[in-house]
């Protein structure tokens, strides 16, 4: 091919995507999305409170800018850069966390027991895949931060897979794709990096009205009324037990039986109960008593009502069964 007709196609896609850089600029302007101003407004402070505990290091995470833009803009990899490959289910969409190569080699010396930065920074070094699984954890937190940031207006998932050099784009996705780009700086006792979230706009098209639909006001309102009745610490414990799962059992009774009668356990056996009714039933959540609860039945499935609250000081769960 010759070199007018190379010039020809190069400016061919500068075309496309300025027209793509056109047409984000108009209804998916990120200041024409208040809520979404109000979600990135909320990750620095979230992305702190998740990152800050893996390391010695003070770290200060701020917003820099987020902006609309287009795939070909953002997602080239610079040497020594990392990014991970991102799914959100509920919109069926990828999404891509990328570190700059002076937020990798920071983070991997924060999150690897560094205590100090060189006054003149890290020396540059090749990346190694080691490298790249300690990038693993750092984007898995971006997304974990993001997930509760989004929790203000949207319920959305995050899950981290691949960390790669070079983004390989979906099938759904071309380099003229208008996404919205959000820049984080990522500063380590003045050591600073960025961390670019990229979001593919057709991947908010489902939350766009809400997003679009919260005003300035209700931003500053919800952010505000956050920050005054919700500490860090309560907002961080809320989050995760919020997210924890625990074992729920309904317990008929409990008593001690000797290793012989084990043994003697066929299929067929029949274990006797020393119940004289069926009706009380205590609720152990993750091993702890909660409640006691009526045993009944409906539509042909055991269902337990929630009858009295377990008393610790009250009674024993010892005593109760005669053990």
């Amino acid at each position: 091919m010759s070199n007018d007709a190379l010039r020809g196609t190069d400016v061919h896609l500068e075309m496309e995507r300025s027209l793509e850089r056109a047409l984000a600029s108009g209804q998916n302007r990120p200041d024409r999305l208040p809520g979404l101003q109000m979600i990135f407004g909320q990750l620095p402070r979230v992305m702190t409170e998740e990152l800050g505990n893996l390391s010695h290091l003070p770290l200060k995470v701020r917003l820099l800018d987020l902006t609309a833009s287009t795939i070909a803009d953002t997602c080239a990899l610079l040497p020594s850069a990392f990014a991970g490959v991102v799914r959100a289910e509920r919109w069926r969409s990828w999404l891509y966390f990328i570190a700059d190569p002076a937020a990798s080699a920071l983070f991997v010396e924060a999150a690897t027991g560094c205590e100090s930065i060189p006054q003149g920074g890290l020396s540059p070094r090749k990346p190694t895949r080691t490298d790249a699984n300690v990038l693993k954890v750092l984007f898995k937190r971006v997304a974990r931060s993001l997930t509760s940031a989004f929790s203000i207006l949207v319920d959305v998932g995050f899950e981290v897979g691949q960390v790669v050099e070079k983004i390989e784009l979906e099938p759904q996705l071309t380099l003229a794709s208008p996404v919205i780009a959000a820049r984080l700086s990522l500063d380590y006792a003045g050591h600073q990096g960025v961390v670019t979230i990229v979001i593919p706009q057709a991947a908010l098209e489902s939350v766009r009205q809400l997003l679009a639909g919260a005003t300035p006001a209700e931003a500053m309102s919800v952010t505000s009324s956050r920050s005054r009745e919700d500490p860090t610490w309560t907002k961080q414990l809320s989050e995760e037990i919020a997210r924890s799962f625990i074992e729920l059992n309904g317990v008929l009774e409990e008593r001690p039986i000797s290793l012989g009668e084990v043994q003697r356990f066929a299929v067929g056996s029949v274990v006797e109960l020393q119940l004289s009714s069926m009706s009380r039933v205590r609720l152990d959540a993750d091993e702890s008593p909660l409640f006691w609860c009526e045993l009944g039945k409906r539509d042909n499935a055991l269902i337990l009502r929630i009858d009295d609250e377990f008393d610790q000081q009250r009674e024993s769960v010892d005593e109760f069964y005669g053990l």
